[in-house]
């Protein structure tokens, strides 16, 4: 089985992660791949020195990208791939085109990793399959363009477990970084603030009434966007200001500590296309709370270590809940990895991928 897989993003994404984790599984399963990536990107980073089969192609705008789709077909065509699968909406034309031009009539397929998928009706009709990773992403597809209905499957993300253990990372290495007491209650999140997070401080307001040292930890940028400014001055309006910890944007391996540090995660984003990082807080013990929206319910529905709540004061009061019961949050937070080892596991995720194509493969002949 030959696969070649196909994303021009210049940085580092959910999209780039989920590579990072499927490609070295199906290798081991003797799947030949392949990846066009533009030079210099992080995902060349990722894989370099690899058994994954780096193909940097540069893609420049205008009539130039005809070099770009020439150089894709010759790929395709000497290498032997079967199955192209392209992992966002701008490559949908390049990789249609070289496969195409390459004469060898490979499957393609598309899978988005985000609600904002590509909006061109002809162009997603040219997939054979689309994969979706959450029923949002899904949802929101086929009610656009009915017609892709029975081309389009969701298999759901996968983590490394035993990377995300909390019996392996240290505690307290954020809370001595942020200067705050192991007593204090910190409710944090991740991404940046266009995520919808100036709501949250209204739910805030309310905790703090109940926990009055409580504080927001934010793995965000903390300028930079119009959104910064909003939430900011928001926070100021409320009095919340020195209720708001900055933690940047971190790494890998600082996230392990700020997951193993912060007493319960919040999710506000209320069109996450699934959000990777709520699997890895579950699978590190840290409770989830979110708004009853987005691909985020996919992993959290009938969830023993988190909730969907449909507001505001809901969230507040969930939060303020748990974080005021240590016998339920002991519980919650014993349940979180298990919930994950049974549904969201990286060797699940890779297996159900390597099926999926056996089988496309098997139907073309």
């Amino acid at each position: 089985m030959k696969v070649l897989f196909v994303n021009n993003f210049r940085g580092r994404g959910g999209g780039e992660e989920f590579l990072r984790d499927l490609l070295p599984g199906l290798v081991a399963k003797g799947v030949k791949v392949g990846l066009v990536c533009r030079p210099g990107t992080p995902l060349v980073e990722m894989f370099r020195n690899s058994e994954i089969k780096l193909h940097p192609i540069e893609r420049p705008n205008g009539l130039r990208g005809i070099r770009t789709v020439k150089e894709t077909a010759r790929v395709i065509r000497e290498e032997g791939y079967e199955l192209i699968d392209i992992q966002r909406g701008h490559d949908i034309v390049q990789a249609w085109i070289a496969a195409w031009i390459a004469g060898t009539k490979p499957l393609l397929m598309y899978t988005p990793q985000v609600p904002q998928f590509s909006k061109y009706r002809f162009l997603l009709s040219r997939m054979q399959y689309i994969v979706t990773i959450s029923r949002h992403i899904r949802d929101k597809l086929i009610t656009y363009i009915p017609r892709m209905t029975d081309r389009t499957s969701i298999i759901y993300y996968g983590i490394d477990l035993d990377k995300f253990s909390r019996a392996h990372v240290p505690r307290g290495v954020l809370r001595k970084r942020l200067n705050l007491s192991p007593g204090t209650r910190i409710i944090g999140t991740v991404g940046d603030l266009w995520k919808n997070q100036i709501e949250f401080l209204d739910a805030l307001l309310l905790i703090r009434r109940t926990i009055p040292d409580a504080r927001f930890a934010l793995v965000a940028s903390d300028s930079g966007i119009g959104q910064v400014k909003e939430f900011k001055d928001r926070a100021a309006q409320l009095g919340l200001s020195d209720a708001v910890v900055w933690c940047g944007r971190l790494s890998k391996e600082e996230m392990l500590s700020f997951y193993a540090d912060i007493d319960i995660a919040v999710c506000t984003h209320r069109n996450e296309g699934f959000g990777i990082w709520v699997l890895e807080a579950l699978s590190m013990g840290t409770l989830v709370i979110a708004f009853d929206a987005g691909g985020v319910r996919d992993s959290l529905e009938n969830c023993p270590a988190g909730k969907l709540v449909p507001d505001t004061d809901a969230l507040a009061a969930e939060i303020t809940k748990v974080l005021t019961n240590d016998v339920l949050r002991q519980r919650m937070s014993a349940a979180g990895p298990l919930w994950t080892r049974e549904r969201f596991a990286r060797d699940r995720m890779v297996t159900d991928y390597f099926n999926f194509f056996t089988a496309i493969l098997a139907r073309k002949g």
